[in-house]
């Protein structure tokens, strides 16, 4: 008995101990996941200062596949293989997260100083202490909602600092692993070296950071080497940041490209290897300006015009104080295309400008198109906005669009009452409608909480084959024109859930109309926040006419209509239904409906080994609704996606009976770009 005692005795020993060795790796842990939450950063107080950014770029391996890679056409057809550049900025701070860049001075080899692989320069400003580090990438090991995904080493040293060895529990895209020197008393990074791959760049990052106010969480300085690979394409980057400098400056700068005067700004040398690039751009600069010009009017049209505005992304901006922009995506541009069951492949394209009159008053047109290769169709969305008053999303929008080709089982009953010719049937599109949309309205909050929408819709629908209506003797034009009012509650004003109530009027013979209905909808949707990167989408919604009259056969709702233009993964793919037909709620004078979505890195397939890596974010669907002759109709999704892709997979039940099956799917390569 005496013995059991014994054994017991120094078993507890032995694990108190042990706990006792544990503690301070735990507590260690505590203070880094807590660190940020200790510096006041709402004091602040604005500040000016100087960053200065070295980079050289080494194109290894290339082929024609690269002239497609955004940012990398000026590199991918030029004659070096190596080059070098400098930037000089003036950061103007109002917050610790919240400061705007002004490039003063910009000197490189690129050809006609475009940016190139400007993709990874969101690396060198690093946000270590948050749950992502890199945008919304990257999850960072230093953050406590990340813990459960990485494995910590913990080696203390004798000078009150201690080394923090970190790896990713599972190899995914988007978890990292390293090591960092942290001050013991505090759990403040002293500095980091993290390692990771992510949208097909390999990359070691070196951080060291601020050690007095609230500047801590930022770093003074980063070293980024990576690599990018694509396709038998290959290119090594170096970069190098500093922050938080205050050089003696002219009072003007008259040549934001002068080598000189960044060769005075300069806080650290430049390499050997650095210095020849330059030497040798600068020799064939001064050769080809001794010599006469001679312009290739081919090259230039195929290669400098044609080439770059099809291949590259183009941005601009206009008037006086750049107080315009302008933005066109690729023409040839894997990104914009996209399948799904209904419409098969889609191709699209979209081009945005707009133009600020001062800090209140803005105009944006943009206009977004697509065609339908399986439905042979073209579709169209031009909206213009005028804010007059931005701080009370005071705005007029005018919508045009060419909707959808919308079909109804109720003009089909007429026609084969009507007129029993089987002739009719001979027409292959007979059955649908080309839907021309404009919809003005107008916009104010009236405060954070409440807000108004007031306006007019109209709809212009034309049978595609006009011949079939006028055999049965029926119309083969529908007009409809109404005003309508909204009422949009925000009960935890732009952090919580939206609710909006819609009352609409058809007024026949108002403005050419020749329908009366009025319809009732009330939607309510809130996206909660889980993380930063984990969130539960919920959309609740119902409609109903009170008033509907012949012939009013396409009167659809305004909260629940088909989208022939997605956007991608994170354009409309929460909260719709991806297999159901437009048709099926096109008669009905009712629905309700509900959507759920659930969004998270590291769900299901990213645990899988080797294809569990290449997953950025996975979802969960679940979708159902009520209309006249349908209860319910339910819809179940599983959904991820990848650098390449966005694939969605959904199954459908109707009635209790299996309906369909179908999956979505969009290019997502490059879209970081």
């Amino acid at each position: 008995m005496k013995t059991r005692w014994l054994y017991i005795i120094l078993l507890a020993l032995l694990s108190a101990n042990a706990f006792a060795k544990a503690h301070p790796d735990t507590l260690l842990l505590h203070r880094v996941f807590t660190f940020s939450a200790t510096i006041d950063t709402t004091n602040v107080e604005p500040d000016t200062s100087y960053a200065y950014t070295k980079y050289s770029l080494n194109v290894k391996r290339r082929n024609f596949v690269l002239l497609a890679v955004p940012t990398m056409y000026a590199i991918a057809h030029g004659t070096n293989r190596k080059y070098v550049g400098e930037t000089f900025e003036k950061i103007t701070s109002h917050h610790i997260e919240k400061y705007v860049a002004e490039k003063i001075l910009d000197v490189t080899t690129v050809p006609h100083h475009r940016k190139s692989m400007s993709t990874v320069l969101k690396y060198l400003t690093p946000k270590i202490y948050q749950e992502t580090m890199v945008g919304d990438n990257l999850l960072s090991p230093f953050n406590y909602h990340n813990r459960k995904y990485y494995r910590y080493f913990i080696s203390f040293m004798r000078n009150g600092t201690a080394r923090l060895n970190f790896r990713p529990r599972l190899k995914n895209t988007q978890l990292v692993r390293g090591q960092a020197l942290i001050n013991i008393e505090t759990g403040g990074i002293i500095k980091t070296l993290i390692q990771g791959e992510y949208d097909m760049v390999r990359f070691t990052l070196n951080a060291t950071m601020n050690q007095s106010g609230a500047h801590v969480l930022a770093p003074k300085n980063v070293i980024l080497t990576c690599r990018f690979s694509f396709l038998g394409n290959e290119t090594d980057g170096n970069f190098h940041a500093n922050y938080g400098l205050n050089p003696a400056l002219p009072d003007s700068i008259t040549d934001s490209h002068d080598y000189q005067l960044m060769d005075h700004l300069r806080p650290f040398p430049l390499t050997d290897e650095e210095r020849e690039i330059y030497s040798v751009y600068f020799n064939k600069t001064s050769t080809r300006n001794d010599q006469p010009k001679r312009i290739n009017p081919l090259k230039k049209i195929l290669w400098d015009v044609i080439g770059d505005n099809v291949l590259n992304r183009i941005k601009s901006t206009y008037g006086k104080s750049n107080q315009g922009y302008f933005r066109m995506n690729p023409i040839l541009n894997p990104l914009y295309m996209g399948y799904d069951n209904r419409r098969g492949f889609i191709y699209k394209f979209d081009v945005r400008t707009s133009y600020e009159f001062d800090s209140n008053k803005e105009f944006y047109i943009r206009f977004k198109s697509g065609y339908s290769f399986k439905r042979h169709q073209f579709y169209f969305k031009l909206p213009t906005y005028f804010y007059y008053n931005k701080r009370r999303n005071g705005y007029i929008e005018m919508l045009l669009e060419n909707g959808n080709w919308i079909r109804n089982e109720l003009i089909e009953k007429d026609i084969n009452i009507e007129n029993k010719d089987s002739a009719l049937e001979t027409y292959s599109r007979a059955p649908y409608f080309k839907d021309m949309h404009l919809n003005i309205k107008n916009n104010y909050d009236i405060n954070q909480y409440v807000s108004f929408q007031v306006g007019l819709s109209a709809h212009k629908r034309s049978a595609i084959e006009k011949k079939r209506y006028e055999i049965a003797g029926l119309p083969s034009k529908y007009i409809s024109v109404a005003p309508f009012l909204e009422i949009q509650w925000r009960p935890k004003a732009w952090k919580g859930p939206f609710i909006a109530l819609d009352y609409e009027r058809g007024i026949k013979n108002f403005l050419g109309g020749d329908i009366n209905y009025e319809r009732w909808e009330l939607d309510m949707q809130w996206i909660k926040r889980l993380t930063r990167l984990q969130s539960l989408q919920m959309r609740f919604g119902t409609g109903l006419y009170t008033k509907r009259e012949k012939p009013a056969y396409f009167l659809d709702f305004e909260n629940f209509r088909e989208n022939n233009l997605p956007g991608g993964w994170n354009d409309d793919w929460s909260g719709e239904f991806e297999l159901l037909s437009s048709y099926i709620y096109n008669v009905s004078k009712w629905y309700a409906r509900t959507n759920f979505t659930y969004e998270s890195p590291l769900l299901f397939i990213s645990r899988l080994p080797w294809i569990g890596h290449f997953i950025e974010m996975e979802r969960i669907y679940f979708s159902s609704l009520c209309v006249k002759d349908i209860h319910p109709y339910i819809e179940t999704g599983y959904g991820f996606t990848t650098r390449l892709f966005s694939i969605g997979i959904f199954v459908s039940n109707e009635n209790g009976r299996f309906k369909d099956f179908g999956c979505k799917f969009g290019f997502e390569l490059f879209r970081h770009w």
